[in-house]
């Protein structure tokens, strides 16, 4: 058998599950590749009998992926699991990519996520979820990697049984709310994002162009392209990253984003606290941060003030 595992990642919560899971798959499967979605094509595909898709929570899915299924072309029952790394609301991401992949044409044989740390502008530093993916979280990510490749087998081999229903959408109504309005709104949350030319040094850096999820910037044409308007980035899918990551500060927040963070520090976030807690009692979440130790003074570009806020490593074709 040959496995394909796709993954998105901004802070590296879902590349080390990614990893993880394909570790624990080439404990049964003769091959087992690992990519990131930027590298990847439906004709690639075609060569894998098992592929695995994965994805941080972006209250569903990310943009990235919601094109990955979209346009796929009929995959003719071919198998897929699907996999999450997520903070503290990760109800919807399941309910609609597992129907959307099977609108695909994919068999979903399976799902599982994971919790993970969160870094955004105005997020609590350290965040509730800090910790996380641990190396508890891996070892369970090894095993399911391994699961998904023998019931595959299984499945192949008849026992059709096997194949999950698609879930419930049954989350939590207060979440559900929550969700909701932060799809429904006009704009990005976090303010429109703006680029100062003069600060930019491309070609030299191309961070924001590497990992802007819808591949709204082109640093190389001219004129040069920037976001969703070509000259900012208002786009309600909350993304903030080419901001976190830029070297430079040639990429800004408007309204600044101390000003945005302002009503915000010293504030506990009473819904994600009561979702928390609620998950610890059931087991389904285990605390390294304590409630009270949370960065609720400390929003993440307070707490890291140089840029750029996150480092991320060069993207290589070849890394993975």
């Amino acid at each position: 058998m040959k496995v394909l595992i796709i993954y998105f990642s901004q802070s590296g919560n879902t590349k080390k599950i990614a990893h993880s899971i394909a570790e624990g798959a080439r404990g049964a499967a003769e091959v087992v590749d690992i990519k990131s979605i930027k590298h990847v094509n439906y004709e690639m595909m075609q060569d894998y009998d098992l592929i695995g898709l994965g994805s941080p929570v972006w209250k569903a899915d990310p943009p990235n992926i919601r094109r990955f299924y979209e346009n796929a072309p009929d995959q003719k029952g071919k198998h897929i699991f699907s996999f999450a790394t997520h903070g503290t609301m990760p109800g919807f991401y399941f309910p609609v990519v597992l129907p959307n992949l099977k609108k695909a044409g994919f068999t979903v044989i399976g799902s599982a996520r994971w919790y993970g740390n969160v870094v955004m502008p105005g997020m609590p530093e350290p965040y509730y979820t800090a910790g996380h993916p641990d190396e508890q979280d891996c070892e369970e990510a090894k095993e399911f990697g391994k699961e998904m490749v023998l019931r595959s087998r299984r499945i192949s081999a008849g026992e059709t049984g096997l194949i999950p229903p698609m879930p419930k959408n049954d989350i939590d109504p207060d979440q559900a709310v929550a969700i909701v309005n932060m799809l429904l709104e006009y704009g990005n949350p976090q303010g429109k994002i703006i680029r100062d030319p003069e600060k930019c040094i491309y070609p030299k850096c191309s961070c924001c162009m590497d990992y802007c999820t819808m591949d709204y910037i082109d640093l190389s044409c001219t004129p040069q392209k920037f976001g969703s308007e070509g000259c900012c980035c208002d786009d309600n899918h909350e993304c903030a990253w080419c901001f976190m990551i830029c070297p430079t500060g040639a990429i800004r927040l408007d309204p600044d984003v101390y000003e945005h963070i302002k009503p915000s520090i010293g504030v506990r976030k009473t819904l994600f606290e009561k979702i928390l807690n609620e998950a610890e009692e059931k087991g389904d979440f285990r605390r390294h941060v304590p409630a009270d130790e949370v960065g609720f003074n400390t929003p993440y570009v307070i707490a890291h003030q140089k840029h750029p806020y996150f480092r991320v490593p060069p993207m290589n074709q070849n890394e993975d």
